[in-house]
């Protein structure tokens, strides 16, 4: 999920993917919109102004969006008009530029910049911004995926050519980094065509009169609609949400698309208002070939082998499923090479639920948690399946806002889609869940998943930033509360930059060192208040007290290397430990010398010495409420 807070400093006047008003900041003159996912998005409905320059696809996807609540109701005939979200707004401040094409934008009088919109390979509409002026020029990425083709175009684009191969270097570039991590599995994916090329692989095992029903819960599978849809010679069901938005994009009128199969209730505002032409729309919703129609890939139709329509919107097929007979298609984000591993998209760098919403199980309460694993024991005789079921709710609530993805399992516990679920319906749902991911080597299993990461690995990232040589990168994904080290943006990129100087890293080294600073605090805290428990009863036990190699923590000014050397990895910067034979003794040890903050937040991250951040207490968030809920 973006973090991003729409900043640019080499262009404080504009903002970019996120619209809130800050106080500390004047208002903008120019506002900027990479794509319509939610993430990037926040503060938009409210915007008064200025303009919002966007991709064409951007803006009509946009001006039709409606939130779940809203369309579920509208569906159930609870309320009798939709209510579209960005509409009322966005109409006049909207306004699409084309792409790969320089443009100038005054923001004030004799204040120009100049701006290229380019595609990022992540969804339709998707784009970064090349912007230029007062002898400045960064390259903001939105979300991409970083592929070796896609970079090899960069290269070669004529706009970009100069910071390429040519003399010029881009002051910063603004980065994804949504998987920007040297840790595997994130170091490397299997490309989008690998992971197509695997689906329709697996899809043609099956028989020709299997229904299939992927799962898009968000924009950016766009291609592999088009690619199921060639290859199994069927057309794509949507559902009338989704087929307004997507009919959106085409230029053609109301009579010719329900020539090509899509049936969009129209209103005034559905005609698109730009003439600038959409690459995607043809293959996705057709053209006029002569005095021919030519339909795309997606129809209002249900007869067909493939659906991608929304749960619970009335669907004949998917929503009658009752045996189970539709083969759903999940994506994930990749599968570990050499092994069944795989890491589960789950709305992974936003997106999550903007066009459907995934059946999840939340994790966050313990009560709940041993309730339901009461309950599965009732349901549940094979002792090895109620382990894990009990090690994966475990394993899900020890994660900030962690979540199983049930498939379909909780829609086919209630096809009527009740707002409630009891403890002992979702007891069997998690039951029948866990024994269905117990099967393996079933060829014509009901679900087929295949990597296709709308994000790029560490690698793909390395690979972009060493086609640019940026003087500086500055990421646009980040945990403050669990940054370290070791996610600084010179130890992970600083060999593929120009410059030496990453203004986010100054930023976080300073919060990292206070962070650490209220953590030696609290543990203080914690300790003199177990003192005072063993003084006075001495039944307590310090919690260190069973690991030994707690008192070889050496707090020697000498030994440290300060954290602001950020060009080694993490582990290079600990202090090299003195040889027993020149420790000091340990009542002077005890007396004098403390253990350094860094030091001992380095070691406990790495699990050196015994220890974890259990042992200190845990991390604590010092983030205010509002701003946990907003993350």
């Amino acid at each position: 999920m973006s973090t991003f807070k729409g900043i640019v400093a080499e262009f404080p006047q504009i903002r970019i993917d996120y619209f809130r008003h800050q106080p500390e900041h004047k208002a903008p003159l120019a506002c900027f919109l990479s794509h319509v996912h939610s993430d990037h998005l926040i503060g938009l409905e409210s915007l008064r102004a200025p303009f919002v320059y966007c991709s064409p696809a951007t803006r009509e996807i946009l001006l039709r969006l409606e939130k779940y609540h809203y369309r579920i109701n509208f569906a159930a005939g609870k309320l009798e008009s939709r209510n579209v979200t960005y509409d009322r707004s966005m109409r006049r401040l909207a306004k699409p530029l084309p792409l790969d094409t320089p443009t100038t934008i005054e923001l004030a009088p004799g204040n120009n910049i100049q701006v290229t919109l380019i595609d990022a390979n992540h969804c339709i509409g998707a784009v970064m911004f090349l912007l230029e002026g007062g002898g400045k020029a960064i390259l903001y990425t939105g979300d991409i995926r970083a592929e070796t083709w896609w970079v090899n175009s960069l290269v070669q684009n004529p706009i970009l050519l100069p910071y390429t191969l040519g003399p010029r270097r881009l002051d910063c570039m603004y980065l994804d980094t949504t998987f920007a991590t040297k840790s595997h599995p994130y170091r490397e994916f299997q490309s989008k065509a690998e992971g197509i090329n695997e689906l329709l692989d697996k899809v043609s095992r099956y028989p020709d009169d299997t229904t299939f029903y992927f799962h898009s819960w968000t924009f950016g599978y766009e291609h592999v609609w088009i690619a199921l849809s060639a290859f199994l010679r069927s057309r794509i069901h949507l559902d009338s949400y989704r087929t307004r938005i997507y009919g959106s994009l085409s230029s053609l009128d109301r009579k010719s698309l329900r020539e090509v199969g899509l049936d969009v209730t129209f209103d005034n505002k559905f005609l698109r208002e730009s003439g600038l032409d959409i690459r995607e729309a043809p293959a996705l919703c057709g053209f006029r070939n002569g005095n021919r129609m030519q339909p795309g890939c997606l129809t209002s139709q249900s007869n067909v082998r493939i659906h991608s329509c929304e749960r619970g919107m009335g669907c004949p097929v998917l929503d009658h499923d009752k045996n189970a007979r539709v083969v759903h298609i999940i994506p994930i984000v990749t599968r570990v090479r050499g092994t069944n591993v795989e890491i589960a998209e789950l709305g992974a760098g936003g997106g999550k639920g903007d066009l459907d919403q995934k059946e999840e199980l939340e994790t966050g309460n313990a009560a709940d948690i041993n309730k339901i694993i009461e309950l599965c024991a009732k349901t549940i005789k094979d002792e090895p399946l109620l382990s894990k079921l009990s090690a994966v709710l475990q394993e899900a609530l020890k994660e900030r806002n962690g979540t199983i993805d049930l498939d379909m399992d909780l829609q086919k516990a209630s096809p009527e889609k009740e707002p409630e679920l009891s403890l002992e319906s979702l007891a069997s749902v998690l039951s029948t869940h866990l024994t269905k991911s117990q099967e393996v080597g079933n060829p014509l299993n009901r679900t087929i998943r295949f990597p296709y990461s709308r994000h790029s690995s560490f690698a793909e990232l390395c690979d972009l930033l060493d086609a640019f040589k940026p003087r500086d990168v500055f990421p646009c994904t980040v945990d403050e509360n669990k940054w370290d080290p070791e996610l600084s943006m010179r130890y992970l990129f600083g060999p593929f930059c120009s410059g030496d100087t990453f203004r986010h890293d100054t930023e976080m080294v300073k919060m990292y060192e206070a962070r650490l600073e209220q953590e030696t605090y609290e543990r203080r805290v914690q300790s003199e208040s177990q003192n005072e428990t063993q003084s006075s009863g001495g039944a307590t036990a310090s919690p260190h007290a069973k690991h030994p190699a707690c008192s070889n923590i050496d707090g020697d000014e000498q030994n440290t290397t300060a954290i602001t050397d950020l060009s080694e990895p993490p582990s290079l910067l600990h202090a090299t430990k003195r040889p027993a034979s020149e420790a000091p003794s340990a009542s002077k040890e005890h007396k004098h010398k403390k253990p350094k903050n860094w030091r001992i937040a380095y070691d406990a991250a790495l699990g050196l010495n015994g220890l974890t951040w259990a042992d200190y207490g845990g991390l604590v968030s010092a983030r205010s409420q509002i701003e946990e809920e907003e993350l």
